[in-house]
């Protein structure tokens, strides 16, 4: 791992999820209000209630921020959504304060209490700048690396929000990153189908996510609606 790049400006915390101190009521003005088309439906949009309806599996938790993300804090654990999905596009919006290492799940069963489970029997598409090829941000952990160099030219600088495309179609995923494709798997398996789920891997790194969005797909593979790069506009 690299040394760390430029770390975000602290923000204010006002809801730990999981195991953590409650804030207060309120809630930032704004969080909530996505820029949605016609068959999406948000996930997590920045409410304590949209936070609420994910589960946590393992250590650590998610913090709610002023500016309607939430922020990763120990772990390694992983905030899991108990609807099971098949054949859809999610697109998440999410911001390293550098050499930070998180991820996106897809594809795994319910992990109650166990967030190895996701590890193991699911596929994660990697956020983490500097590790090996085939674990770095883009990548489908363990089983198929980014394509680099297209990597490299969408991703933007360490506190700049970044948005992955992933396209769960039958047995194959697609990995875009603002835009851009960076990964393709084909023939992943049977085991596409099942819960998504954001990690918190560790003490020492700090992610940020917000704006998880799930449309379904037609029988063609395309999704309902264009696909957006930032639902908060």
């Amino acid at each position: 791992m690299g040394a760390k790049a430029r770390v975000l400006a602290p923000t204010a915390t006002f809801l730990l999820v999981l195991g953590g101190c409650a804030g207060p009521a309120s809630e930032p003005d704004g969080c909530g209000d996505l820029d949605l088309t016609g068959g999406e439906r948000a996930l997590l949009d920045g409410t304590r209630a949209s936070l609420d309806a994910w589960r946590m599996a393992g250590p650590g938790g998610f913090e709610l921020q002023e500016d309607c993300s939430v922020r990763t804090v120990g772990g390694m654990g992983l905030l899991w959504f108990p609807e099971e999905l098949t054949d859809y596009r999610l697109t998440v919006e999410w911001r390293s304060a550098g050499d930070g290492n998180s991820g996106v799940f897809v594809g795994f069963p319910d992990p109650g209490d166990d967030p190895w489970v996701a590890v193991e029997h699911g596929y994660e598409i990697q956020i983490d700048p500097t590790d090996a090829p085939d674990r770095t941000t883009g990548a489908v952990y363990g089983v198929r690396g980014a394509d680099v160099a297209a990597r490299d030219a969408a991703l933007r600088p360490p506190g700049e929000w970044n948005t992955f495309e992933i396209v769960v179609d039958g047995d194959s995923l697609t990995v875009s990153l603002n835009g851009t494709v960076v990964n393709e798997l084909a023939a992943a398996g049977p085991d596409l189908a099942g819960h998504v789920g954001l990690q918190n891997h560790g003490a020492a790194d700090e992610v940020d996510f917000r704006a998880v969005v799930v449309a379904p797909l037609d029988r063609a593979g395309a999704a309902r609606g264009p696909s957006h790069t930032d639902h908060f506009g």
